[in-house]
């Protein structure tokens, strides 16, 4: 099978990203049984490191080099919150924060990086103390989104039945027609 980013292909993928972690990390990620599960893998770890980088407030000019997560479980079941998994900064292991981890099904990693933000730039915040009976994560429908909604216009139907009136794509022209 081939992975189509562009006009990549997953070893090409690999590749070009290997250089966001460490070799602990793309040992765990190459080690998965074929390169779906190893994409998967790479995914997991992208959302942790994603998680850790916005926590603190920086972009993604931050070394991720320098953060290294050590995932656990291996495998996690969709709709369970596993909170296993370590990170080490330069090598140390980080003992303050704690990284929630979710699947909202076969393709969806979300981390969530709950921690002390102090030696980023940031105020001294705890967030996990803030917070000490965190619900669980809630997979939202568009319908729940908009819900809550309030339209800024009143409906107008002329407008709807011109919009559906239209092409689905735009025709092309044909040098006749000038």
């Amino acid at each position: 099978m081939q992975f189509k980013a562009g006009s990549s292909s997953i070893p090409n993928f690999f590749r070009i990203m290997k250089r966001q972690f460490t070799e602990t990390e793309w040992h765990v990620i190459k080690s998965m049984n074929n390169e779906w599960m190893q994409l998967d893998m790479f995914h997991r770890h992208w959302a942790l490191k994603e998680s850790f980088l916005k926590a603190i407030g920086v972009g993604i000019g931050f070394n991720l080099q320098r953060i290294e997560f050590n995932v656990s479980p291996l495998q996690m079941e969709v709709g369970k919150v596993y909170n296993e998994t370590q990170m080490l900064l330069d090598g140390e292991k980080e003992e303050e924060w704690t990284f929630e981890e979710t699947r909202i099904d076969d393709y969806h990693h979300i981390a969530v990086a709950l921690g002390k933000q102090e030696g980023f730039g940031q105020q001294h915040i705890d967030v996990c103390s803030m917070q000490p009976h965190r619900a669980q994560f809630t997979l939202l429908t568009f319908e729940d989104l908009v819900a809550p909604g309030i339209p800024i216009t009143s409906e107008d139907s002329a407008y709807w039945d011109n919009f559906c009136s239209k092409q689905e794509s735009p025709m092309k022209q044909s040098s006749d027609s000038r």
